[in-house]
């Protein structure tokens, strides 16, 4: 994913106590063993973020991956459906034989079937076709961008505002963004910062962003790079601060396709909406 690296500053990532509690909590999101790193002390200052912060942060950020996860599973279940009624029409044929006043009609309708299904698939297409997505509290609206869907159902938790995620699956991976309501904090800079290191862990790559104007609000923050069940994920989190509420946007793309997936996200920035 393309950022501004005259603007971004590149750090080591340090693991803090909240950090393994973090992974700990979000275990059943992410296979594998847990590490246990021996952390150093945590700084405490106006200026820093609280661990709750962290800990939801950290949340939002696996939460696209549990759409991942969702999408995977779902996308195969309406394959074995779609043969189904197909078997079924002979069965609705049959009544129709039987009147054969009705036969001349029923060719008809037959006719119209092969047109009726293109319209359902670009119905299919049209849900990305810069359709406005709400969020469940009504406090902002999204455009979608060209071949994205909703996605609320698939990441359905605690918090979370809004989903959604490209039509089409790239690499075994949906590009996905899930808005999530976080706890406020006073020094949103410093916060982005501190949760770009905590969540990078050791062995995690992060860089900062310039902020981005959304809908008159600035909204700072990172890329992170992250290895996710064998795939290379490039997750861009942007924080947004607004009526004494903290939004976190979290926008997850597989590497092949990060370059690509800027203008996505830059799209759904853009379109944002506050609604109150």
């Amino acid at each position: 994913m393309q950022v501004d690296h005259g603007a971004a500053r590149r750090h080591t990532p340090t693991v803090g106590v909240e950090m393994g509690r973090t992974a700990r909590e979000a275990a059943y999101w992410m296979p594998g063993p847990v590490p246990s790193p021996t952390p150093p002390p945590i700084r405490r200052s106006s200026m820093i973020p609280t661990p709750a912060t962290l800990r939801t942060a950290g949340a939002a950020a696996l939460l696209s991956v549990l759409v991942l996860a969702g999408c995977s599973e779902e996308e195969p279940l309406p394959q074995p459906s779609t043969p189904a009624p197909t078997t079924q029409e002979p069965a609705t044929q049959a009544p129709v034989e039987d009147e054969s006043a009705t036969t001349a009609p029923a060719d008809d309708v037959d006719i119209t079937t092969a047109p009726a299904d293109g319209e359902a698939a670009t119905q299919t297409a049209e849900p990305g076709a810069g359709s406005e997505l709400s969020a469940t509290d009504g406090r902002f609206t999204i455009e979608l961008p060209d071949g994205w869907e909703d996605a609320y159902e698939l990441a359905e938790q605690e918090g979370v505002l809004l989903a959604a995620k490209e039509i089409e699956r790239k690499d075994e991976f949906f590009t996905n963004v899930v808005v999530t309501q976080e706890e406020y904090v006073s020094n949103l800079t410093s916060a982005v910062e501190d949760a770009a290191q905590e969540l990078a862990g050791e062995d995690g790559e992060y860089e900062l962003l310039e902020p981005a104007p959304v809908d008159g609000n600035r909204a700072p923050g990172y890329t992170l790079v992250r290895d996710v069940q064998g795939s290379t994920i490039h997750q861009t989190q942007r924080w947004i601060s607004h009526d004494g509420t903290l939004y976190v946007v979290t926008f997850s793309v597989i590497e092949s396709q990060a370059e690509e997936a800027d203008e996505a996200l830059e799209g759904i920035l853009t379109s944002w909406s506050w609604q109150d």
